[in-house]
């Protein structure tokens, strides 16, 4: 990520508060984020690491909205043991709650079947990913971290406690931005839109170095402690069809990656970031066939053994 105007940048920290606020407007507009196909190859190397058909337990750190649960249950609710265990945990009660309406509603509506008890033997918790310490030693088989690892407060500690709870020969996926061209946008916006308000702008949160590529992930989980690692970059990006719309909905959507700009702004002043977003956005982005722009997002999948 890139912001001409800052200051300076800051590494990108968000606290269970954060995500607090999000949540619904979050969970709400999920689709909206370029999510699914990082997630669809998470649970990919996942399973051909080692089978989702012998999975025991399966933990989902830092879950949020519960979009990689709600995935994999949807691919592979069939080929799961039914004894197998999924636990959704987050950090931000807000996040866990919205867990716990999706399993409310799968419930509910799902017609009796395996997917319907896959999701009975859903359990969303509370959970910080740094500190796993209600999950005992070597008893999950399989984890997902979904771009989670990079925004704790200690990833190396958030790795270790993954390390430490999976059982051995369990494995362990995780992902992370290498690029963000939504990001970038946003900050070439923010450096044209803070000036002409005479407020200075303000530094942009940006991704741990080492968390921006292939080869600084496989390092950190070498370190702690997995083995076999393999890790590969993914395409990710954001097609909006309405450009002014999807402007809209990432500046007011709580998401910590806009409060640095929204936080400092009024009301007025951030429809004028999404004005200047808008322009950004058509003067460097590429349409698709469809006539669609399209913002460039690169994902790093990693997995490891234990």
């Amino acid at each position: 990520m890139s912001s001409p105007s800052a200051t300076k940048h800051i590494n990108f920290k968000v606290g269970a508060n954060d995500w607090n606020k999000a949540s619904a407007n979050y969970a709400a507009n999920v689709s909206k984020t370029p999510m699914s196909i990082p997630i669809t190859r998470l649970i990919e190397m996942l399973d051909s690491h080692s089978s989702l058909s012998s999975a025991t337990s399966i933990l989902d750190i830092g879950c949020g909205p519960g979009s990689v649960t709600s995935q994999l249950i949807s691919s592979h609710h069939a080929t799961l043991p039914t004894t197998t265990q999924l636990l959704a945990t987050d950090f931000s009660s807000g996040m866990v709650g919205v867990v716990f309406q999706v399993r409310a509603s799968k419930l509910n509506e799902l017609q009796q079947g395996t997917e319907k008890d896959t999701w009975a033997r859903v359990t969303p918790l509370v959970m910080d990913a740094m500190n796993l310490a209600p999950l005992l030693d070597h008893s999950i088989s399989h984890i997902i971290a979904n771009f989670v690892f990079f925004m704790v407060e200690d990833p190396v500690k958030a790795l270790k406690e993954t390390h430490r709870v999976l059982r051995p020969n369990g494995v362990g996926a995780c992902s992370s931005w290498s690029r963000m061209q939504w990001m970038e946008s946003l900050a070439i916006a923010a450096s044209r839109t803070f000036p002409s308000l005479n407020k200075p702008t303000p530094e942009m949160p940006t991704v741990t170095a080492s968390w921006t590529s292939c080869e600084g992930v496989s390092e950190q989980l070498k370190a702690a402690g997995f083995t076999e690692t393999h890790t590969e970059y993914v395409e990710a990006p954001i097609v909006m069809p309405d450009v002014e719309q999807f402007a809209h909905f990432f500046l007011t959507s709580g998401n910590p990656a806009v409060t640095w700009i929204t936080d400092v702004l009024d009301e007025q002043e951030v429809k004028e970031v999404e004005k200047q977003f808008v322009q950004v956005v058509k003067e460097n982005c590429e349409k698709n066939d469809d006539g669609a722009y399209v913002l460039a997002g690169t994902a790093v999948i990693a997995i490891g053994r234990k």
